[in-house]
């Protein structure tokens, strides 16, 4: 005896609707672990440059702990102990023992290995333990790439200067990070 034809199995047409219905949810499944992936990587990024803001305020704070004075925006016709090479100084620390002002200064990068602006610092180098290495001659070094904005403000009467770090991250995000020193 032999089977009618609709009990032998799926059509032509049941077979393809099933195949595209399978590839559009691989599709939709793509599209998400895509989105997932972009998301942790910017959320990586982000952590990754508020990690070198806070690094870079710490720096700025050891340096105003020596400090017996500073100044916001320096007059730009001084003269600083390195070349500021058409960077706009930002802070001048004075140290407490009387050697030269400490420079930070923002603008453009020294050399095409940098993203964008930078904020780099004119002072004496460390030594391998993070202090001040006796004798060592003041060199530029680049402290933080990217930077779109290092404000800088003393409330009036106070001893205390407010800082803050802006940069934008690839995807067109900003990361902020603010310290006192």
């Amino acid at each position: 005896m032999r089977r009618p034809l609709h009990d032998q199995g799926f059509t032509l047409v049941e077979l393809m609707l099933a195949a595209l219905l399978g590839c559009l949810l691989c599709g939709v499944v793509f599209q998400l672990l895509f989105a997932e992936t972009r998301q942790g990587g910017s959320l990586a990024q982000s952590l990754q440059l508020k990690q070198w803001q806070r690094r870079t305020l710490e720096l700025v704070k050891s340096d105003l702990e020596r400090a017996s004075s500073w100044q916001i925006d320096p007059d730009p016709s001084g003269s600083w102990p390195c070349a500021l090479a058409g960077r706009q100084a930002r802070l001048a620390i004075t140290p407490r023992d009387g050697s030269d002002p400490v420079v930070y200064s923002i603008g453009p990068a020294p050399s095409a290995i940098w993203r964008r602006d930078v904020l780099m610092r004119c002072g004496p180098a460390f030594d391998l333990q993070g202090g001040i290495r006796e004798g060592s001659r003041y060199q530029n070094r680049v402290v933080l790439d990217g930077v779109d904005r290092f404000a800088l403000h003393q409330p009036l009467g106070l001893p205390v200067l407010q800082m803050e770090l802006e940069q934008r991250t690839r995807l067109g995000g900003r990361v902020r990070s603010q310290g006192v020193g």
